[in-house]
C-alpha cells in the first residue's frame, strides 16, 4: 500500500508542497510539521517564517506575525515616543534609561566634542552646491576621520575598540556630535546659508536646528514647538533592526575598524533606492502625480502594473506600520504647516484611496512611516531633498548602538558563505 508522503500541517495537506530534497521540522509546541526545501545542500532562512508561534495569552509580546521572532523586530512590539532624543539614545547605546545626572552628562558630553576642523568645511565646500549632500556627508566624514589618525587602528598598528569599552564610548559621542555638525554644514553648502556653531547650553536637537538655520526669526532660536516634533519623530525612527544599511555597518565594523568607516558603509546603503533613497524616489513620485484629482488615475496605473506606488509596503510590516500612526498624529499636529504643502494633500489621498481599494487591501500594503515622516521635516521647512540626509542623523544612535554591541564581542570577521553552482567539469 503507498503511503501518502505529502507534507501536513496538523493533519492537513501544507500550502507548499515538496518539489525536491526536504527538511523536516516538528514544532514541539504545536505538534505542526513543516518542511523545509534543500536545494544544493542549503535552506532559504526566510522559509523559517512559517513557523507561527502558538497562542499564548500571557506573553503577547511573544507573538510575530512574521514567524519565528527575533528580538523585537523593527519595534514591531515596542514604540518610544515620549522620551527626548537624548534620553532613547543613551537607552540604545547603554541599556537604561538615564537618571537626570547622566541625562545631563551625556549632553555635556556630546556639547564638549569640539567644532569640526576646518578642513572638514573645506571638503564639503568643494562640492558643487547642487551636489548631493549625502555625498558631502561622506566625505566630510572622511576628512573628519584623518583630523585624527591615531584613532584609527590600522594606522596605530593594533586594536583600539574591541573589548575597550572607553574608547568605544569616545567614539559614539565623537560620531553623534560631529556628524549633526557635518550634515548641517553640508545643507548649508548646498542652500548658501551661513552655518551657525552650536551652542553648549543647547540639546542635541536644538544644535542641528541651530547650525541648520530652522530658526524663529524674531529670537533666532528653534521655536520649541518644532524640536518637540523633531524630538519625537527622532525617537519614532531611531532604530529599525536588521536593515541593510546596519548590516553594511556591523560587516564593515567585524574588521575592527574605527566607528566612522563603519558609518559610511551603513551611509552608502542608506542612500540605494531599496532603502534610505526610497523616501526621495516616493516624494518625487507623488510630484509626478500632479494633483488630488489625478490620483484616481494613478491607483489604475499601479493595479494594472504599469507603475509601483512608492511609500507603500515594507520588508517587516503586513500591516499598518505602528510607527505611521504616531507620524500622521504628529502631523496632524503641523495642519497649517501642511496646507501649504499641496503634495501633502495628494499623500493624504492617496492614502485614503489606497486604504478602501481592495488590491492595496488583500495584498497587505499600507503607508511606509518613513514617507510620512518626510512630509513632517517638509513642513516644518526642510527641502525635500534633505531629508534622507535628516533622516541618517536620527538613526545615527541606533548604528552606534549596533556598533558599541559589536565591539563587546569576540573578534570574528563576517565573511559569508557562497554556493557554488557553476560547472565543476569544464574542458578545454
Amino acid at each position: 500500500m503507498a503511503s501518502d508522503t505529502t507534507p501536513k500541517v496538523n493533519g492537513t495537506r501544507a500550502v507548499k508542497e515538496p518539489l525536491g530534497d526536504v527538511l523536516h521540522i516538528i514544532d514541539s509546541r504545536t505538534r505542526q510539521h513543516y518542511t523545509i526545501d534543500v536545494k544544493q545542500n542549503a535552506i532559504d532562512a526566510s522559509d523559517l517564517k512559517a513557523i507561527k508561534a502558538p497562542k499564548d495569552d500571557e506573553h503577547p509580546e511573544y507573538q510575530n506575525e512574521q514567524g519565528l521572532r527575533v528580538f523585537d523586530p523593527g519595534y514591531s512590539n515596542t514604540l518610544v515616543s515620549k522620551k527626548k532624543f537624548s534620553d532613547l539614545s543613551y537607552l540604545l547605546i547603554w541599556g537604561s534609561w538615564p537618571t537626570a545626572e547622566e541625562a545631563q552628562k551625556y549632553q555635556e558630553r556630546l556639547n564638549d566634542v569640539p567644532l569640526i576642523d576646518e578642513s572638514v568645511f573645506n571638503v564639503i565646500r568643494s562640492f558643487p552646491k547642487n551636489g548631493s549632500i549625502v555625498g558631502m556627508m561622506v566625505a566630510g566624514l572622511s576628512a573628519l576621520q584623518s583630523s585624527d589618525m591615531d584613532a584609527i587602528p590600522a594606522h596605530a598598528a593594533k586594536n583600539l575598540y574591541l573589548g575597550q569599552p572607553e574608547n568605544v564610548d569616545k567614539q559614539v559621542i565623537r560620531v553623534l556630535s560631529s556628524l549633526s555638525m557635518i550634515t548641517a554644514a553640508a545643507y548649508c553648502h548646498h542652500t548658501g546659508k551661513t552655518f551657525t556653531p552650536p551652542r553648549k547650553d543647547f540639546s542635541y536637537v536644538q544644535n542641528f536646528m541651530l547650525m541648520t538655520g530652522l530658526v524663529d526669526e524674531s529670537t533666532g532660536e528653534p521655536n520649541p514647538r518644532y524640536v518637540d516634533v523633531i524630538e519625537r519623530l527622532w525617537t519614532t525612527v531611531a532604530d529599525h533592526e536588521m536593515t541593510c544599511s546596519t548590516a553594511a555597518l556591523l560587516q564593515t565594523a567585524s574588521a575592527l575598524p574605527d566607528a566612522i568607516s563603519s558609518m559610511i558603509s551603513a551611509i552608502s546603503a542608506v542612500y540605494g533606492p531599496l532603502h534610505g533613497g526610497a523616501i526621495e524616489v516616493a516624494y518625487k513620485s507623488i510630484e509626478e502625480i500632479g494633483s488630488v484629482e489625478a490620483v484616481p488615475e494613478k491607483i489604475e496605473r499601479v493595479k494594472a502594473g504599469k507603475e509601483r506606488l512608492y511609500g507603500y509596503g515594507h520588508r517587516v510590516y503586513r500591516v499598518t506600520d505602528p510607527r505611521f500612526t504616531y507620524i500622521s498624529g504628529i502631523l496632524n499636529e503641523l495642519t497649517e504647516e501642511a496646507s501649504k504643502d499641496p503634495l501633502l494633500q495628494i499623500a493624504f489621498a492617496l492614502d485614503r484611496a489606497a486604504a478602501q481599494d481592495e488590491y492595496f487591501i488583500s495584498r497587505k500594503l499600507r503607508p511606509n512611516a518613513d514617507l510620512f515622516a518626510a512630509f513632517a521635516y517638509k513642513a516644518l521647512g526642510f527641502p525635500s531633498n534633505f531629508i534622507l540626509p535628516i533622516s541618517i542623523v536620527s538613526r545615527t544612535q541606533g548604528f552606534m548602538a549596533h556598533w558599541k554591541e559589536a565591539m563587546e564581542g569576540k573578534p570574528r570577521i563576517w565573511r559569508p558563505g557562497q554556493k557554488y553552482t557553476g560547472n565543476l567539469n569544464l574542458k578545454e
